[in-house]
């Protein structure tokens, strides 16, 4: 049986997902999702999911939610089976919420046919979006216009060689009330936050990469053995084991 299996479905335009991750044993350390609400559940097995002080233990058919920039930590004592649909939370600003819902439908359609998720379970998801529909906290922004735009160019530009004292000279405070300032907001600090997304742009580049040491490079790592500690910290798999053992399917977006 493989084990650390990840396969992905996902609408290449209007920014839905589902990640599978089957018979994993990853343990994954604080991290955020970046302008994603994600509605999770266990297929199989168990997880402990740790968001600021709270533990909770999920057990297979029972669903979480994760707000974008949540800080969160997944810790596995055993092999599981988790199904994650991920909804970019700007979409909601372009799509209607049928056309959204459509879609969710139409991926959580090709998760059943490929015998990867039941009828009960597609529910269970769906009772969990429902939920929180009128939940309002998920789409709002820092009140700190400095933090904003400092997430959103770490977010499309984390390659960017920026310090931590050019990021608060540009917000006009000190280095130390930058730091606390950040991370109060978002979870991480600014070079954790950076790290992160150096390492998913690393994750959507790799496939379709010649090299490793091409994706370390276009990642802004100017040293490979320091993005492959890092992608391994983060996915939990070195990168050449991640491109070999994930596989992504794309669907068109429903008119």
């Amino acid at each position: 049986m493989a084990i650390n299996n990840i396969r992905y479905i996902y609408n290449s335009n209007i920014g839905i997902e589902l990640i599978f991750c089957e018979n994993s044993t990853i343990s994954y350390p604080t991290h955020n999702h970046i302008s994603v609400l994600t509605i999770g559940i266990v297929l199989d097995g168990s997880i402990l999911l740790t968001t600021d002080d709270k533990v909770s233990f999920y057990e297979k058919n029972q669903t979480f939610v994760i707000c974008p920039y949540m800080p969160h930590s997944i810790s596995a004592h055993s092999s599981y089976t988790l199904l994650s649909l991920c909804i970019d939370k700007n979409i909601a600003a372009h799509y209607s919420t049928d056309k959204i819902r459509s879609n969710i439908m139409a991926l959580l359609t090709s998760a059943l046919n490929t015998e990867r998720i039941n009828q009960y379970q597609i529910l269970q998801l769906l009772n969990c979006l429902n939920s929180i529909t009128a939940y309002t906290d998920w789409h709002s922004e820092s009140q700190k216009p400095f933090i904003n735009h400092l997430k959103k160019q770490l977010e499309l530009y984390p390659e960017c060689k920026i310090s931590i004292e050019e990021m608060a000279q540009n917000a006009f405070i000190s280095k130390y009330h930058f730091i606390r300032s950040f991370k109060a907001e978002v979870g991480l600090t600014p070079h954790q936050f950076q790290l992160q997304n150096r390492i998913r742009k690393a994750q959507r580049l790799i496939h379709n990469a010649e090299t490793i040491t091409e994706v370390a490079l276009t990642t802004g790592f100017c040293d490979q053995s320091h993005f492959i500690k890092q992608f391994e910290k983060q996915v939990g798999l070195p990168p050449l084991t991640y491109k070999l053992s994930s596989q992504t399917m794309k669907q068109k977006e429903m008119r």
